[in-house]
């Protein structure tokens, strides 16, 4: 990829015409280690942005991987946390890598209220998160708020299981996609969150509220799928 074009999150989805921002856009992934799980689809949406913007080797850390793209625009972490921990990544790496204060901080993870190819922003914020790994990230990403611009990123892993207790579900987010949502997710999933991506950079990540942003993005792809 052409070094003008490392800020352009898919120059196709630019719809301001403004210029790209220089503040540090921090993509942290947070799932189980091993194998791709619905619960570790944050992961694999990372990877893919690794792929397409050309990082570099990542360096593993003891609870993390990190890696960046040729100007350090783009900083790309892996958790490699188990998904209730994925606080204990988010903080190493915050601390030993001394990200930037300003950065624009994007949490990936799996949204089992979302149905594939879904995907939503949010900020931190719910106490009573279900979550796992975002509620051990919220208290922690609340506080860094003042020093980062922190969101979350929601790629829909649904429609879940009608059983919905918790040992269904817990069996279910940790099964494999099936082959045509896993092509789902490559395609419209990822295109979405670069969509995403691209809208929260060019504004250097001040959206205002969060809700109308969101509703923005999809009326937008909705627009470009019709």
């Amino acid at each position: 990829m052409p070094a003008v074009e490392s800020r352009n999150l898919i120059a196709t989805a630019s719809t301001t015409g403004k210029s790209m921002s220089t503040v540090p856009l921090v993509l942290l992934s947070i799932g189980n280690p091993g194998p791709l799980t619905r619960h570790s689809v944050g992961h694999y949406i990372l990877k893919l942005l690794m792929e397409k913007y050309q990082a570099k080797q990542p360096q593993l850390r003891p609870s993390y991987a990190i890696s960046t793209n040729h100007d350090s625009s783009l900083v790309f972490i892996k958790s490699n946390s188990y998904m209730n921990e994925s606080s204990k990544a988010w903080t190493k790496s915050r601390d030993r890598e001394s990200i930037r204060p300003g950065s624009i901080i994007v949490v990936l993870y799996d949204d089992f209220e979302a149905n594939v190819p879904k995907v939503k922003l949010s900020r931190f914020g719910k106490k009573n998160e279900s979550h796992n790994g975002i509620r051990d990230l919220t208290s922690v990403m609340q506080a860094d708020d003042e020093r980062f611009k922190v969101f979350k990123l929601g790629v829909g892993i649904g429609p879940k299981p009608r059983d919905a207790s918790r040992d269904a579900m817990s069996h279910w987010v940790l099964s494999p996609f099936k082959p045509v949502e896993k092509q789902m997710i490559a395609e419209k999933s990822f295109q979405l969150c670069c969509l995403y991506l691209q809208n929260i950079a060019e504004c250097d990540g001040e959206i205002g509220d969060v809700g109308k942003f969101d509703a923005r993005i999809k009326k937008i792809w909705r627009k470009q799928n019709e």
